[in-house]
């Protein structure tokens, strides 16, 4: 079973803030040890973590078939919202390949992030 998967984010707090527009639910927000910003989202059963360390960037890939999946509630109400806060859309809503409605955004690093209606 999945416990969590780990990437590193330019920002933080831009990073959790998407995220939890999505529907995560920020769990950790603190700084290690080592002085780097960490942040944990609980999504469903998994997690999504994200450090800040500095001088370090987010390595992203532009393609769609790098990314991340989110099961989100009215996807159709909230495309609209997320475009008119800035988030880039890479693939326009669509039906997935098992009918869902889904569509592909970028998140604040430039992450492909995956949105499937529920249900």
């Amino acid at each position: 079973m999945l416990k969590h998967v780990s990437f590193v984010t330019g920002d933080l707090k831009a990073a959790l803030a998407f995220y939890t527009r999505l529907g995560g639910v920020i769990e950790k927000d603190l700084t290690t040890s080592e002085g780097y910003r960490r942040g944990v989202l609980l999504l469903g059963e998994g997690r999504l973590q994200f450090f800040e360390v500095p001088g370090e960037a987010p390595a992203t890939h532009p393609h769609w078939a790098e990314h991340v999946a989110l099961h989100v509630p009215d996807l159709r109400a909230l495309l609209p919202e997320l475009r008119a806060a800035g988030v880039t859309v890479t693939r326009d809503l669509q039906p997935s390949p098992g009918g869902r409605d889904m569509a592909f955004v970028l998140d604040p690093d430039g992450r492909q992030v995956e949105l499937l209606a529920e249900g």
